[in-house]
């Protein structure tokens, strides 16, 4: 007679499993409800994760009695983390399984201090640590931090502070230190103005002395490489002195191209559009890491190309796909600035409207490329720049120009066969450039102009 073994119950089986593969960056094991605080804000810092209790560390499991006094213990090692870490009990028969999800209020600490899961363990976190770990999670904010050495009567520029009331209309007899205070960038300390670094950053004589890398790095190249510099220049000032020398020097650098309008004179422009070189620079002196102290921006100019660079990736809670349809400004009083003083017509605009720019001019869209320590913005002169054969980008460039086309029409403009033409489009539409409607001979194909 053969005997058969009990097959476990399917926690116990998932537990056995759990215990088998050990501690890791998801996983904690506890034998009783003792430390669990430290773990809990280790994974709400980190990406989350589960305690299991009941488990030892060898990977035996005891087990754990469920009992509203434990489950009690529990809650309340969550609450008494600052802030409160949200937690989920999960009963895993004979153990019970803490779920902790990733905070979206870091970062949390302990009575213990601040912790970090970090593989199989929880790690407390330096001073240092603590504070890179409030900046990358927007807790503390560059531009909304006092200077106390910063002397308003002589840091200040005061044809900055003129504009500025011209601009507001405001009172010609209102006083400086009012109106900043009033903008929520200075505040009166025993009747002194104490300023922040937004507003030294946007209206100080001389910014650098405070911030030595808040600053704009222009250069021309020979060619698509940077071992040939044509001109160079390092605009400094405050953030609209930065703005206007950059533009200008865009401007001088940039080779010019002829549009022919429908029935009019042709249209001499430059290379890349102004308006999408003014809202990539806007972007950039707005949402810049201005804690990378050993970084600045830089715009490199190349006959191809033109890139923009600036320290610091996506704020945060911002991906990539968000671009154009979330605003989350990584500086709130240096876009608000911006905003009061008409450089932006709106905050979160900025990305739509470089988009729009080079579509009217039949451009390729601009191209974003975050990182987690930067962030970079590309415009090309041409189809042909970005990579398009030249017979595709022929392609592109027709019908960007009009609202759609079929194949007949393609094959006509380009001299080719309509096989060819069809090839071609069947090509750009795997890319994500061309989209197509209807079918059979009556298909039309369009341009999305801001896919790439």
């Amino acid at each position: 007679m053969v005997t058969r073994s009990k097959r476990p119950p399917p926690d116990e089986a998932a537990l056995r499993i759990v215990a088998a593969e050990g501690e890791g960056q998801k996983t904690e094991f506890k034998v009783k409800a003792s430390g669990l605080a430290r773990e809990m804000v280790a994974f709400a810092n980190a990406s989350g994760g589960s305690i299991f209790i009941g488990i030892a560390d060898d990977g035996t499991i005891p087990g754990v009695e469920d009992s509203n006094r434990l489950r009690s213990e529990i809650q309340a090692a969550a609450n008494a983390c600052d802030p409160r870490v949200l937690i989920r009990i999960l009963p895993r028969s004979p153990c019970l399984e803490v779920l902790v999800p990733e905070g979206t209020n870091k970062p949390y600490r302990c009575s213990e201090g601040f912790f970090l899961r970090i593989g199989p363990n929880s790690q407390q976190l330096t001073r240092d640590e603590i504070l890179a770990f409030a900046i990358k999670g927007g807790r503390v904010r560059f531009d909304e931090q006092f200077l106390p050495d910063c002397d308003p009567g002589k840091d200040l520029d005061k044809g900055t502070l003129d504009a500025f009331r011209r601009q507001r209309n405001l009172p010609r007899g209102a006083r400086s230190a009012d109106v900043l205070v009033s903008l929520g960038v200075a505040q009166y300390q025993v009747r002194r103005p104490l300023l922040t670094r937004a507003a030294v950053v946007f209206f100080g004589r001389e910014p650098q002395r405070f911030i030595p890398e808040a600053y704009v790095t222009c250069a021309r190249y020979a060619d698509a490489t940077r071992s040939s510099v044509l001109d160079r220049l390092d605009a400094k000032g405050n953030l609209l002195g930065q703005y206007e020398a950059a533009i200008a020097f865009l401007q001088r650098n940039l080779p010019t191209r002829y549009r022919i309008e429908t029935a009019g004179p042709r249209r001499e422009a430059l290379a890349i559009p102004d308006a999408a070189l003014r809202e990539a620079l806007l972007n950039a002196l707005t949402h810049r890491d201005y804690f990378a102290d050993t970084e600045h921006i830089f715009i490199h100019v190349h006959p191809d190309r033109v890139e923009f660079t600036n320290p610091g990736g996506l704020p945060p809670g911002l991906t990539l796909q968000d671009l154009g349809t979330r605003a989350v400004p990584r500086n709130r009083l240096i876009a608000d600035l911006f905003y009061r003083m008409g450089y932006v017509e709106r905050l979160g605009s900025g990305i739509h409207r470089m988009r729009q720019a080079m579509a009217e001019a039949e451009l390729p869209p601009p191209v974003f490329q975050p990182t987690d320590d930067a962030f970079r913005v590309t415009f090309h002169t041409s189809w042909e720049a970005l990579g398009l054969p030249a017979q595709e980008s022929a392609v592109v460039e027709w019908l960007s120009r009009r609202a759609s086309g079929t194949v007949t029409e393609l094959a006509t403009h380009l001299k080719v066969s309509s096989d060819t033409a069809r090839r071609l489009l069947t090509h750009l539409m795997s890319r994500g450039v061309v989209e197509s409607s209807g079918k059979g001979r009556a298909t039309i194909y369009t341009w999305k102009g801001g896919a790439w």
